[in-house]
């Protein structure tokens, strides 16, 4: 097997991904925005042979003692493998990646799934842990029977929603994006949101200018202003919604449900295979979610400690510092990147 890394920069990022179904989560266009905002290098591990390939988006950080830890970028990033990739290769591809990590003196791995693939090939090496359901919509059936399967409380909201008026429009172009940041950045202000949520304006241009067509606003507006509006991406056959925002005005008044509907009928419309909906920290949000569909993976992370020796000599320096022993692998990984303030 060949294995090898490569940076965003190089052309065959993009001839890889063709050898596998993917999503926006694994174009380097999407990471190169999301590298800039969390001051992070993502670079592709690739494993291949005969045309068979596991891709793994990796971001690598740097220790103090000249070793390194991996893991996947934020998001769903997960590994993914070519439809042809049985389990036993699967499997020998995992072993191939890891020595090539242990050689170039990576410490531990953590893995974030994809809902295209899961963790279940690093059961064998590592620890995986599960966590909350990420919520999608398959595409392949009528879109009444689509309808029909979504929580009657839904369908009585996006009929309401109708017959009001509030319809959702595509702007493909980001005509909206200066309200869209505004509302956005007020959203996250109500929720309280930690930094990795507070997206700038550059952000946000850095998705319509490097991602392109395969990211896309939708609006709803109501009295003359932006209401609510969702981000939206389509790559490969995967529709997923991204970020969303509702005026701090039209809460109350406006229905999420309904932007949802329209982007449910376009992707349906375009024959995309999947409205990804995803999942999400808190319980309120999750069983919105599940009103739209009975379709879930679980999301789920794996730890892997790639050398067992640098790991436990990590640990051990950071039990001292810290005055308590390290979690173990089902905790906080790796143990010895917890925050000291917070334990003592």
């Amino acid at each position: 097997m060949d294995v090898r890394t490569i940076d965003a920069a190089d052309p065959s990022w993009g001839s890889l991904l063709e050898k596998v179904r993917h999503d926006i989560f694994h174009l380097p266009e999407y990471l190169a925005v999301e590298d800039r905002f969390r001051e992070t290098v993502t670079k592709l591990l690739v494993v291949e042979e005969a045309g068979v390939v596991m891709l793994m988006p990796l971001v690598f950080t740097a220790l103090l003692s000249g070793v390194w830890d991996a893991s996947s970028p934020y998001r769903h990033a997960g590994p993914i493998f070519s439809a042809a990739a049985d389990a036993a290769w699967r499997r020998r591809a995992v072993i191939a990646a890891l020595a090539h990590l242990r050689e170039s003196g990576v410490v531990s791995l953590f893995l974030r799934s994809h809902p295209q693939a899961g963790l279940e090939e690093f059961a064998e090496v590592g620890s995986v842990v599960d966590h909350s359901p990420h919520y999608l919509i398959p595409l392949d059936l009528p879109l009444e029977e689509i309808m029909a399967g979504m929580r009657k409380g839904h369908r009585r909201n996006m009929r309401r929603a109708a017959k009001e008026g509030q319809v959702a429009v595509h702007d493909p172009g980001w005509e909206h994006l200066e309200e869209f940041h505004g509302i956005y950045s007020a959203t996250m202000d109500r929720l309280d949101a930690r930094p990795e949520y507070r997206f700038d304006r550059r952000y946000f241009e850095g998705l319509r200018d490097e991602v392109g067509e395969n990211a896309s606003l939708w609006v709803l507006e109501m009295d003359g202003i932006v209401a609510g509006a969702h981000v939206v991406t389509e790559v490969d056959g995967t529709v997923q919604y991204l970020l969303g925002a509702t005026h701090p005005d039209c809460r109350g008044k406006l229905s999420q449900v309904a932007i949802f509907d329209a982007v449910l009928r376009w992707a349906h419309a375009r024959g995309d295979r999947q409205y990804v909906l995803g999942g999400g920290a808190q319980e309120p949000l999750l069983h919105f979610k599940a009103g739209f569909t009975k379709e879930a993976v679980r999301e789920t992370t794996a730890r892997i400690v790639v050398d067992p020796v640098e790991y436990a000599a990590q640990s051990a320096r950071w039990s001292v510092l810290s005055g308590t022993v390290a979690d173990g692998v089902e905790g906080f990984f790796p143990a010895y990147r917890a925050p000291i303030a917070e334990r003592v």
